[in-house]
């Protein structure tokens, strides 16, 4: 499928447009078709093949003209003459968080600056002093950093879904292959992959696998290769009365392996990833993670915890908590339709929900001011609702909530009234615009929205964008305090981009009583699985189900947000 591919090709034509002064609504415009594509559930060709191209949402006929352009001859003219016209370097510079595209040409166009490098170097000299503002320039600052720490690491479904390639060819070979490393312990960002198998077969097979661009090291026991995009996997071969412990072991994280190696040395014994020894060299386990664990006289941890955050101290005390199963969530209460910036039908939307097994949803499509996104005003609300009454007598029981991600604005007022919200069967309250604003100021925003009376949750808190946008430096130790005040939820966003909240702050919520949901924040159909990546991130914040408020059936949350 060339759906990201056309994606990112209309992104950039819209990145490149605004470079160029174009008009803000041709951006946009741009920008709109390009999640619509990536939202797609179908193959991209294939809609082009059969003519649908104007059938996705918000692709007219220019837009269908350039597609059809680049997906016909792997070339696309308008894009070529902007890069022409776009100063070296400027769309380069645009990955650095607070570099738009219009200070990206100024920077390459007007100082000369086309490189990360020389960005680094003017800020360093003092040389944009007299051009921008001390806070815009520490912004550059922290953008720099930021894009060094993420860009050799994937997002989370883009690890898995090259680990999956390579458990299938593993799997074709009659190789057993286990996931290891940060991985397998559920975090947001992977660097490289680790996997390991019991059979020496592995080492050859990995190293001719397709896709695999160099062998950076090889030896009869390991191989390290590094595939097309730059990924590197490391492959390890283990006996099978070691492979229990060399799992432990490359799972990690580092921290969590000290703590272990301690607990043995607290009794003398020794553990590495070859087994758990006594004093005199005998093995006393090896075979299996849980047989170490139970040698130890611990519980099983699960590879979510295993950050040296307490859990080896829980588990030695028989107290670790039962974690959140994806199966305990009843209900997804984030997710968005055509009606605003979604690519899915309402209709299509709920029916992929309740044959995921689910008992209701809620559809939460964005308020009015959202204008990039669609917002619903009043009256389009209320069309939508006939829409859901109908499908709430078809699908029944299944249930369709009325819901809202109504707009915080910049005075921290929401985007409708009380008696209009009231109406809505669940409200999540979400801030996408003013972000520059002082700290003070977007977590006073945000405290007055929970202090609403409509307001149910708070969505994704901070709204970052891992690797793309820092979230918003709201102080999230006062928001706690006013969900708690104010009896509000907070989100577990989903979304592979977000995750928000994390897992470190997830966690104080839960501590300090506050429910936490857990949603999808889906566009598309597809997306309604982005509900398993927030259940990660729950488990990775020690959260129960008794913690999440849809992990309960439809009539205990309909108490709860009554």
């Amino acid at each position: 499928m060339k759906n990201g591919e056309v994606a990112e090709l209309l992104d950039r034509l819209g990145d490149l447009e605004e470079a160029n002064g174009e008009d803000r609504f041709k951006v946009v415009a741009y920008h709109r078709a390009a999640t619509s594509v990536r939202n797609l559930d179908e193959d991209i060709e294939t809609v082009w093949r059969e003519r649908r191209l104007e059938d996705i949402r918000f692709i007219g006929e220019g837009i269908s003209r350039k597609i059809d352009e680049y997906l016909t001859t792997g070339r696309l003219r308008l894009l070529e003459k902007l890069e022409e016209r776009t100063p070296p370097g400027a769309t380069l510079l645009t990955k650095v968080q607070g570099v738009g595209p219009r200070i990206a040409y100024h920077l390459s166009h007007d100082l000369g600056i086309d490189s990360i490098v020389k960005l680094k170097e003017a800020l360093e000299s003092g040389r944009l002093d007299g051009e921008f503002g001390p806070k815009v320039r520490e912004s550059f600052r922290e953008g720099i950093e930021r894009l060094a720490s993420y860009e050799k690491r994937m997002l989370l479904p883009e690890a898995e879904g090259e680990f999956r390639k390579l458990e299938s060819y593993f799997e074709a070979l009659g190789i057993p292959i286990a996931m290891a490393g940060s991985l397998r312990r559920g975090r947001g960002t992977i660097g490289d992959l680790d996997l390991l198998s019991s059979d020496p077969g592995a080492v050859e097979a990995i190293k001719g696998c397709p896709g695999v661009a160099q062998v950076v090291e090889s030896g009869p026991k390991r191989a390290s290769v590094k595939l097309g995009d730059g990924v590197q996997v490391d492959v390890r071969i283990f006996a099978k009365e070691e492979y229990g412990a060399a799992l432990l072991y490359f799972t990690g994280s580092k921290d969590h392996n000290i703590a272990m190696r301690n607990l043995a040395i607290e009794k003398r014994w020794k553990l590495n990833e070859y087994g758990l020894f006594d004093r005199e060299g005998k093995r006393l386990a090896g075979e299996t993670e849980e047989g170490v664990y139970r040698e130890l006289g611990m519980e099983y941890i699960p590879p979510e915890l295993r950050e040296n955050r307490g859990e080896t101290e829980a588990s030695l005390e028989h107290r670790l908590p039962a974690l959140l199963e994806f199966d305990d969530v009843r209900g997804d209460l984030q997710m968005h339709t055509k009606w605003s910036d979604g690519s899915g039908e309402l209709e299509a939307m709920a029916r992929a929900a309740k044959g995921r097994g689910y008992e209701y949803i809620a559809v939460t499509d964005h308020s009015a001011s959202v204008r990039v996104a669609n917002g619903l005003t009043e009256e389009r609300f209320r069309r939508q609702w006939k829409e859901i009454d109908r499908l709430n007598e078809a699908l029944a029981p299944f249930t369709i909530l009325k819901g809202v991600e109504v707009e915080i604005r910049s005075d921290g007022s929401l985007d409708f009234g009380r008696d209009f919200l009231d109406e809505f069967d669940v409200v999540g309250a979400s801030l996408h615009q003013n972000f520059k604003q002082d700290p003070e100021k977007l977590t006073g925003r945000v405290l007055k929205a929970l202090a609403h009376p409509s307001v149910d949750f708070l969505c994704h808190p901070t709204n970052r964008l891992i690797g793309r946008r820092e979230g918003n430096p709201i102080d999230l130790a006062k928001v706690i305090k006013g969900a708690k005040d104010n009896g509000k939820m907070l989100e577990i966003d989903g979304q592979p981009k977000r995750l928000d909240l994390d897992e470190l702050w997830a966690r104080k919520a839960m501590e300090e009583g506050v429910p936490l949901v857990v949603d999808s924040d889906a566009h598309s159909v597809g997306e309604l699985d982005n509900v398993g990546y927030g259940v990660t991130v729950a488990r990775r914040a020690w959260v129960q189900a008794d913690c999440v408020a849809n992990a309960g059936g439809l009539k205990g949350f309909m108490r709860r947000v009554s």
